[in-house]
């Protein structure tokens, strides 16, 4: 069922890009749409907690709002303005499948930050990663179809992605529930944007062009529904196993883009989407994602070792 509800998370996510450019019609920055979600999101999961479990509310120390803070500013307000923006200056298919680098560039950092080595399977993902964005991009054959902004902001959405994991997983292993996890995350993301935008000025834009069923739709169906599910598979799949399964979500999203928005297709665009995706599921077959298994290791050495000790004393 943990994969189910991944599945839900990554189809729901696809969908972003139809909702964005619905949104953006009449006016608004995505700043001001990600505060609108952030806050829509809030008010529906208070009212959720409120009716099952008042308790689910309590930090268990008052340090663990860091785990938030990163879920919801340095994660979930980062990755959807850049895939938000990503969107808007290139297409919905690219923007999505930009976002799906986030595991390479995870192994990279975790390369340089906790000196892990090059093995064959990873130097074959950062070429098939590679070779996928330059086939996407235009970029093999002279013809760039992405701006240099267009290009940072797919990138960013990537590495914003992979943190939701990490942070995501410490606040599990810390014993929040996937409902706590959503309403703290959503709180700062929404708190953070409140003094990034005008709050009067984007209730009045989103009243004067009628479109607050739309902007409730959109929060519900694309923020507090897939984070839901996706922090649900969470709790009984490893980080890399969900990030796999949810890669339904860039071929959603494209398909959105080229069925809804006549976004062209090429025998280079399809290739390279498809390089980006099965890179993604090479790189995460077998184990727990070696980037989330190194920070657990110093999140709880000695978990780790009574861990080790178990499986040495099974094999004996």
């Amino acid at each position: 069922m943990a994969y189910v509800w991944v599945l839900i998370a990554g189809i729901c996510w696809g969908l972003i890009g139809l909702f964005t450019k619905a949104i953006t019609r009449f006016g608004l920055m995505e700043l001001e749409i990600l505060f609108i979600k952030g806050v829509v999101s809030v008010i529906f999961l208070t009212i959720v907690l409120l009716i099952r479990d008042k308790k689910s509310f309590r930090l268990k120390k008052k340090g663990d709002i860091l785990y938030f803070v990163g879920t919801g500013i340095v994660s979930f307000t980062f990755f959807s303005w850049c895939y938000m923006k990503a969107i808007n200056l290139t297409s919905v298919g690219i923007a999505a499948v930009m976002l799906y680098t986030a595991p390479t560039l995870v192994m990279l950092l975790s390369i340089v930050l906790f000196h892990e080595k090059m093995t064959r399977r990873k130097a074959l993902v950062l070429l098939m990663t590679l070779c996928g964005c330059g086939m996407i991009t235009g970029l093999f054959n002279g013809k760039l179809m992405l701006s240099p902004l267009g290009l940072l902001a797919g990138l960013g959405s990537g590495i914003g992605y992979a943190l939701y994991s990490i942070f995501g997983t410490f606040a599990l292993r810390r014993g929040y529930q996937s409902l706590t996890i959503s309403f703290y995350t959503f709180l700062m993301a929404s708190v953070f944007m409140g003094f990034c935008v005008n709050p009067i000025h984007v209730v009045q834009e989103i009243t004067a062009a009628g479109q607050w069923p739309l902007s409730i739709l959109f929060a519900v169906m694309t923020t507090v529904i897939p984070y839901l599910c996706y922090t649900k598979g969470l709790s009984c799949l490893p980080a890399s196993k969900a990030s796999v399964t949810a890669t339904i979500e860039p071929v959603v999203a494209a398909v959105l883009g080229i069925l809804v928005f006549k976004e062209g297709i090429t025998v280079a665009k399809m290739g390279g989407i498809l390089l980006v995706v099965g890179a993604v599921v090479l790189m995460n077959m077998g184990k727990t994602s070696e980037v989330v298994e190194i920070l657990e290791k110093r999140a709880s050495p000695k978990e780790e070792n009574n861990k080790q000790d178990d499986e040495e004393s099974a094999l004996s």
